[in-house]
């Protein structure tokens, strides 16, 4: 018996968010280098309450729950590339960069971007 997904891929654009706007918001909060500003912390209030919303509204599936988890990292790394890439004095961003094309294979693969389409 399979159901139909409700959520679709709405927990997948906002887990992306919410690993974007949280490292944004500790970036501001720890990093000198990075100057201090309130509009990371609202959207990540913005972004976790739609998340919690959409979560308790519909049924979501386990590849999009898995997936999830590796955008979220796909989110922190992205925000660190950008300020690595911003301020070199902080670090490489090979890694982070590497790590962010590995997920994101990875999680084309579990969304089923390569997957074959049934001809009808």
């Amino acid at each position: 018996m399979t159901t139909k997904n409700q959520a679709g891929y709405k927990p997948l654009y906002f887990s992306f968010l919410a690993g974007l706007c949280g490292n944004a918001t500790f970036a501001t909060l720890t990093t000198s280098e990075v100057s201090f500003s309130i509009f990371p912390l609202i959207a990540l209030v913005l972004v976790a309450y739609n998340w919690y919303q959409v979560y308790m509204t519909s049924a979501i599936e386990s590849h999009i729950s898995k997936s999830s988890l590796g955008l979220f990292v796909i989110g922190v790394l992205t925000y660190t590339t950008f300020v690595r890439m911003e301020y070199p004095e902080l670090g490489s961003n090979f890694l982070p960069l590497m790590l962010v094309l590995g997920l994101s294979v990875w999680v084309a693969k579990t969304v089923g971007v390569f997957a074959r389409k049934a001809q009808a």
